[in-house]
């Protein structure tokens, strides 16, 4: 009976030794190196943009804003609309393009950083693969200047950004064992 408990022992003892260690410093050293310090990006809308130049619709503002900050350039075209009935109308506008260099994935206005992990759990085996899921509450630091004009007032992501130290924002991060070690899960596609 003694060499069947011993042997039950050593193969639950040699499970636990697998599981991958897991906890609040791992978790909190690998946002450090994988979420915290991201670079965000603000994407309003699709450039090149046309508007007319008397419009005061929600994006000719953001862009008249932009263009101020000069992160967009802008043309000045007149064309003749068709208004049928042989009457025509000149249309003024503006046609607004993305500068030369700005990064395609929008327009920079500052950096992801941790607040707090608030939830951690166990590793959890699923099929082969092992993982870990925390939710974290986490701000916008080093927010560029051209966020406080008060025409981006509308765009919640901008505004959300800005208070976003006292009411951070929360997501949850799922963690994947991969390779010998943990790492932020990003699936594909």
């Amino acid at each position: 009976m003694k060499p069947l408990i011993l042997t039950i022992l050593l193969l639950f003892s040699h499970f636990g030794l697998t599981q991958p260690a897991f906890g609040p410093n791992i978790a909190a050293s690998i946002l450090q190196q994988g979420f915290a310090g991201e670079r965000l990006f603000w994407t309003p809308m699709r450039l090149p943009l046309q508007v007319e130049r008397s419009s005061t619709s929600r994006d000719a503002v953001t862009l008249a804003a932009l263009f101020r900050h000069k992160m967009v350039t802008r043309d000045k075209k007149m064309h003749m609309e068709d208004m049928g009935g042989s009457k025509k109308r000149v249309v003024l506008t503006w046609d607004y393009h993305a500068i030369n260099d700005q990064n395609p994935a929008g327009f920079y206005y500052g950096i992801r950083r941790v607040k707090e992990i608030m939830s951690l759990s166990e590793p959890q085996q699923q099929a082969n693969d092992i993982y870990a899921e925390a939710t974290v509450a986490w701000y916008v630091d080093d927010i560029e200047d051209w966020v406080r004009d008060p025409a981006f007032r509308a765009a919640r992501t901008l505004r959300r950004s800005q208070e976003s130290f006292q009411k951070p924002f929360e997501t949850r991060v799922i963690f994947k064992h991969e390779n010998g070690r943990w790492q932020i899960w990003r699936p594909e596609g």
